[in-house]
Parts: C-alpha cells; structure tokens; sequence
C-alpha cells in the first residue's frame, strides 16, 4: 500500500500513544482509512500533515473541541482569530504566573529572615517604609482589610501587617501583647494609593536602630529575644528610646508563633 502507514508507525513517528491517535479519530479530527479485509487503520501523507497541525495546536494547549472547527469549518482568518483569543488566554496565564512567582520570591525570602536574622543582632538606619497604626485591637485588622482590599491595590502583595510599641511601653515590659496594629508600605507601593490615603502614612523612626527578628505568641512574659536585645545594646554601649516596630514574616502554626522583623529606635551615639 504506497504512501500509507499503520497507526503504530504513526504513533512511533510523532511518539505520542495508539490511544492518542484513536481518540483524535473518536473526536472528529482524523478519518483513518480502514482496510476491510483486516480493519486495521491507515494514515495517508494529508492525514500526517492534519496530524502535524493537530499536535502543533495541543502543543499550545488548545482544547481538542475548538480544534475541531479550526480544522473542519474555519478559513485562514478565522483560524487566526482563534489562535489570537488563546494567546490572549495565554497571556493572562503568564501575567499570573510571574505575580505567582513574584509573590513566592517574597514570601520565602521572609522565611529565609526567620532564619538568618533570628537573634541575630545589628545596628541599621531606620528603615524607609511609611506606617499607618490603629489599636491592640483584632477588629482594627479586619477594618484595615476592608479598606485596603481592593484589586487595585494588590493587598496581598503590597501590605504588610505591622506592630508598633512605644519606648516607655516597651521599657515597662518588654512583650508584644499590647502593640498596636497596623500596616506598613513601601514607597512605590504607597504611590498607588490616593494623596488623601498617602497623607495617613507616617515614617515612625529615624536614625540608628537595632534590628533582628523574634517570634511571639502575644503573651504577657518578656520576649526573650527582647531581653537579649537590650543585653547585647548594653555591650555595645548603646541604649534605646523606642519605639519599635515589628513587620510580619511568617507563621508558624504548630507552636501558635508569628515572626516578626523588628526595628527598635535607638538614642545617638
């Protein structure tokens, strides 16, 4: 038989399944020529030049259904509006996956802090973000939420919860169980927002600052971390005024810790 080959030679040649190939038949999209002594399928060369733009098509993940038309009804523009509707799709899935990434990126380099930083301390300038602070109360967050959480603002991405002590607060008893809530923005971040919404954000520290991160459950008790924190300021012969300020990184649920990054101002040198 000239010019004609078996499912098996065409499965082996696009390696791809006898099972593929029967259910691009099942589907409407191939017409295999049986032979009626034998009933066995064969694949002419126009056969293997549909296959070859069948397989293209799935390559780029268009549904067998709206290949279907695009080889049976659709002229050449038609076609080409198909393709381009699906690398709109596409698009859109590559936009979401870069945000994906990005956010993934973010995320673990706040577990990498927990672990590089944790009671590990330095002196730093104070950090350039812009704050906005409410009360130790857990109502304020999700008031916080509702009002940040809008689709233009990124909320996930952009936000990030924070803690504020004042120094005399701190001095009295060095935990995190009365700080107020509140959250924090980078400036680029907080360029997005209106000029009203920017004016309610405020750089809490200025100067040299002691920086580490710690774990807390929100009890009473000292820190321990904190405690360690004015030791090791002691040494160096550097002492604080406050406040601090605590920007969240990562939970640990098992033990009921959240971490936290912590900047705390210190008193010129």
């Amino acid at each position: 038989m000239e010019n004609k080959w078996t499912i098996g030679e065409i499965a082996d040649l696009f390696n791809i399944s006898s099972d593929t190939l029967r259910y691009y038949e099942k589907a409407g999209l191939l017409q295999a020529e049986r032979d009626v002594r034998n009933g066995y399928r064969y694949y002419s060369y126009d056969d293997l030049v549909v296959l070859m733009d069948i397989l293209t098509f799935r390559s780029l993940e268009i549904s067998v259904k709206d290949i279907r038309p695009m080889l049976q009804n659709m002229d050449v523009t038609a076609i080409k509006n198909s393709l381009r509707q699906n690398q709109q799709l596409l698009d859109k899935k590559i936009a979401t996956l870069i945000r994906q990434s990005q956010q993934l990126k973010k995320i673990t380099a706040h577990y990498d802090c927990c672990e590089q930083e944790y009671g590990r301390f330095s002196i730093v300038p104070a950090p350039t973000f812009k704050c906005k602070f409410l009360s130790p109360q857990a109502e304020d967050l999700l008031q916080i939420i509702r009002q940040y959480n809008q689709p233009e603002n990124n909320w996930m991405n952009v936000i990030r919860y924070t803690l504020l002590l004042p120094g005399n607060t701190l001095l009295q008893c060095p935990g995190l169980d009365t700080a107020l809530l509140g959250i924090s923005l980078d400036d680029q971040a907080l360029a997005s927002f209106s000029t009203t919404a920017q004016q309610e954000f405020s750089r809490p520290l200025t100067g040299d600052c002691l920086y580490t991160a710690l774990s807390t459950d929100y009890s009473a008790a000292p820190n321990n971390t904190l405690l360690e924190a004015f030791a090791w300021l002691k040494a160096q012969g550097r002492s604080f005024c406050g406040p601090l300020v605590g920007r969240y990184l990562a939970s640990t649920h098992k033990d009921g810790l959240d971490y936290y990054e912590v900047w705390l101002g210190l008193n010129p040198a």
